[in-house]
């Protein structure tokens, strides 16, 4: 599936490669080396502009939070049936108003991330091409022939060759031509490097998400602490890998310049974003408002904690000093704990029957709008157009006014509905019948 990537990325290692070999006085190892490192700017600088679009969007997106959450609450209370159509249509005018697309946010991974698995899968089988010695080459990599893989992997960076690593056995030294003292001395410290740049980073990426983090989303504050706690995994892994795994030097130095280059990059394209799209006061604002509520909630929920704990240890030390008090002692614990339950049900309960009622009034809508070509009636009253009413639990016991489709609830009223069409059917139904009565017989 990447073979046509390992071709394209060969093909531009390959004119790099005779472009530097044609500058007087240069070896053949410093040509490699440069022309590993000139294909790395090469395919960074060509993902240069999708990266900066990516981090724009997303500051230009956490800039429009306060508006997509005014927009939300706005048709959240709307009892207008077409209140969710509306609102998605208000989000994306606000998106298209200020450049926003969806897909331009997913492009720059999409792309980035074959290349980068093109380019190391390409250093990665030119390297282990030539582990046992350059002679053992005898097939080309993509655009690369099996001589210039013979001349690659015979290439050396400080004197060590660019195939070895650390763990290779010594046999592997030997056809090489190289020690574990040299191999050592020489990718220690660049795969330190690695691992620091990528620390700083992954600093730099968790500094900006938390400055522009959703508070009230569950999903992003899962993805902030995700994002901390694989930062140890990020630093681990060019330690882990560099030191104990297959990781031939040319891909320690190609962890280290890309690595570099990531730092770098990030660290400009965050400051010229904070300068061109700086955080707005209505996001700031909005914010902090998010922040301490969730604050307020945890404090919350720990000081609950805390009291249950509290209770549950009054009940264990008045039971062991009075054991004929055992029952009421648990029996107040069990009390305390089933009061908190049954509040924060009734907020629950609360919250959601506010949600069903709006749901309930948008049917409804809907329903009286199959005859009034968008006009709501009143349910204060009857229409010429609907005959609507309310039904009271008295009337339901009485049996009053039973007719028309049921709707739903409102409250503790029933809505029941008669469509103005089923009412002109049954009419025109009778109409025939008398006029069939009333017909004079021969």
């Amino acid at each position: 599936m990447l073979e046509p990537l390992v071709f394209v990325i060969s093909g531009i290692l390959k004119a790099w490669h005779l472009a530097v070999a044609a500058v007087p006085g240069v070896s053949v190892s410093a040509a490699w080396t440069a022309s590993v490192i000139l294909l790395l700017i090469t395919v960074r600088m060509a993902l240069l502009p999708f990266s900066y679009r990516q981090l724009s969007m997303g500051r230009k997106t956490v800039n429009l939070r306060p508006q997509f959450a005014a927009i939300r609450a706005k048709y959240s209370r709307s009892v207008d049936p077409n209140a969710p159509k509306y609102q998605r249509w208000a989000m994306q005018e606000l998106r298209e108003k200020h450049g926003i697309s969806f897909w331009a946010g997913l492009v720059p991974p999409l792309v980035q991330i074959p290349v980068f698995i093109g380019l190391f899968r390409m250093l990665r089988r030119m390297a282990n091409a030539g582990a046992h010695g350059s002679d053992q080459v005898a097939e080309g990599v993509g655009f690369l022939s099996g001589a210039e893989v013979r001349e690659f992997a015979s290439a050396t960076f400080s004197g060590v060759p660019l195939p070895a690593y650390p763990a290779m056995p010594e046999a592997q030294f030997a056809e090489l031509g190289t020690t574990f003292a040299a191999v050592i001395s020489v990718c220690a410290p660049l795969i330190f490097a690695a691992a620091t740049f990528t620390g700083i980073n992954m600093a730099i990426s968790i500094n900006r998400l938390r400055r522009t983090l959703d508070h009230g989303s569950r999903f992003m504050r899962g993805t902030y602490k995700y994002l901390v706690g694989a930062t140890f995994f990020a630093v681990a892994f060019p330690l882990f890998f560099g030191f104990l795994g297959p990781a031939p030097l040319a891909i320690i130095v190609y962890w280290v310049c890309n690595n570099l280059w990531t730092m770098s990059q990030n660290a400009i394209i965050t400051i010229i974003v904070e300068r061109r799209h700086p955080l707005t006061p209505e996001f700031r604002a909005l914010r902090d408002r998010t922040r301490d509520a969730r604050r307020d909630d945890r404090a919350k929920r720990a000081r609950d904690r805390r009291e249950a704990r509290a209770s549950r240890w009054r009940a264990v030390a008045g039971t062991i000093r009075n054991p004929s008090r055992r029952a009421d002692l648990w029996d107040a614990h069990r009390t305390m704990l089933a009061e908190r339950e049954a509040a924060a049900k009734a907020v629950r309960d609360a919250q959601l029957q506010k949600r069903a009622k709006v749901l309930q009034v948008r049917q409804l809508a809907r329903l009286l709008r199959a005859d009034s070509q968008g006009d709501l009636p009143s349910l204060g009253g009857t229409t010429h157009v609907n005959e609507a009413w309310r039904r009271s639990p008295a009337d339901d016991a009485a049996g009053i006014g039973d007719k028309g489709q049921f709707v739903g609830k409102l409250g503790q009223i029933g809505v029941h509905m008669a469509h103005a069409r089923q009412e002109r059917q049954r009419e025109n139904a009778t109409a025939r019948r008398l006029k069939k009565l009333r017909r004079p017989r021969y």
